[in-house]
């Protein structure tokens, strides 16, 4: 058990790393005004951590009240300090072109600075990214056994279930302990596939791998052609979805619906799934190159796509009919003066193991119901903005298991701030 006094005692002397775990400990007991003190004078004294998560506060806040030049200095200034934390916000910040230049390659080098700080969430994201984009499953082992080492609870899920990265006895140990506290919205189950003649790669090569262009995505099987309907089979790999799904899993919260009109009531009778959106401070690099093949898929302008959603529901909930076009109102809650309508929807099953919850249109007589990793793509909205009464739509009750559904809805103009 730590000792308050002393840390006290430490913080008060001007101990950087006692000051911030001070405000830590504060934080955790109620006393947010004194953690924010000592945060400060821990960031004023160049703690990294600190710096850092006053960086983040500042991101925290609504578009129009960021304060973005702030919080990149913050971070430069961790980064200095060696903040592998700092690096990866940094690198996010950087690919989305947000307070800095947009590059791309500048971001992966900015993450590789992080794996070499030993920052474990960078590790495992510098290792399934560059496998997501060269398209190599086995080329970042190496480095997500390290993260799972170093305790990085996504690295740990993934390197629990493939052959060679952990003792036999090792990988039973973790996927017991991981169910157990609640990672069970994957399989765990370990693979068969045989990784022979599969090398690891080293830091700088997956660093050159994540800097390459991702492949274009597979062609599209066209079911209606106005309003447009078509899929996209494996547009997303297994280890993406369980990606998006990892990401998502801490973040939801019971779905609602984009209309003032209907009340809580409403929303909890209409949507019974549970739901969450990656902000900002959610994003990483490996999703930011998921985010960029949904919007290609989708053939839009990734500026003009809303948040990625996930959508998680269990036996018995279900979406019923719905259009995805919105209804204006005078104080623009939907922000259809601003950004336009929701011209396009795309989704992706991000797992197949349930009974029931296809997405069917009762208008157009199609019922759909992907593998894990293929892509819906539909109009809402004609070229020149009139709605499609006719992509009425339903998420039919999940009869057995969890069904796990991303979806992106893309506006006819620019919806985000950043790119």
């Amino acid at each position: 058990m730590e000792n308050l006094e002393e840390i006290e005692a430490l913080a008060r002397g001007g101990d950087a790393a006692s000051q911030y775990r001070l405000a830590a400990l504060l934080e955790r007991s109620g006393q947010r005004d004194a953690a924010r003190e000592w945060t400060q004078k821990a960031a004023d004294a160049g703690h990294p951590g600190a710096l850092y998560t006053i960086a983040c506060e500042l991101l925290a806040a609504r578009p129009e009240e960021m304060r973005v030049d702030e919080a990149v200095a913050l971070l430069t200034r961790a980064r200095q300090s060696g903040g592998g934390a700092a690096m990866r916000l940094l690198a996010v910040l950087t690919a989305l072109g947000l307070g800095v230049k947009q590059d791309w390659a500048g971001a992966v080098a900015l993450l590789g600075e992080a794996v070499e700080a030993g920052h474990p969430a960078a590790m495992r994201e510098l290792a399934l990214l560059a496998e997501s984009i060269s398209g190599r499953r086995w080329a970042g082992a190496k480095l997500l056994a390290a993260a799972a080492r170093k305790g990085d609870w996504i690295a740990l899920a993934y390197a629990a279930r493939r052959p060679g990265l952990m003792s036999e006895s090792e990988a039973a140990m973790t996927r017991a302990s991981l169910r157990k506290r609640g990672v069970d919205f994957i399989s765990l189950d370990p693979l068969t596939e045989d990784r022979t003649a599969r090398p690891d790669i080293e830091i700088e090569d997956l660093v050159s791998a994540a800097k390459a262009s991702p492949a274009e995505p597979p062609k599209k099987d066209i079911l209606h052609e106005a309003p447009l309907l078509y899929r996209i089979p494996a547009l997303l790999s297994r280890d993406e979805c369980d990606y998006v799904i990892c990401a998502s899993a801490p973040l939801l919260t019971p779905s609602l619906v984009v209309d003032p009109e209907k009340s809580a009531a409403d929303h909890a009778q209409y949507r019974t799934s549970d739901g969450a959106l990656i902000g900002l401070l959610d994003l990483d690099l490996m999703l930011i190159a998921i985010y960029r093949r949904l919007a290609a898929a989708a053939e839009v302008d990734w500026g003009n796509c809303e948040l990625i959603g996930v959508l998680r529901y269990r036996a018995g909930q279900e979406y019923k009919p719905h259009r995805d076009y919105l209804p204006e109102d005078e104080n623009d809650y939907s922000e259809v003066r601003r950004t336009g309508q929701r011209a396009r929807t795309l989704l992706v099953a991000l797992n197949d193991a349930y009974a029931g919850g296809a997405t069917v249109f009762p208008e157009l007589k199609i019922e759909h119901k992907g593998r894990t990793g293929d892509a819906f793509v539909f109009e809402n909205t004609t070229a020149s903005g009139v709605p499609y009464p006719e992509t009425l739509h339903a998420g039919a009750p999940v009869i057995k298991g969890e069904k796990w559904l991303l979806s992106l809805w893309c506006r006819e103009r620019r919806f985000w701030f950043w790119d």
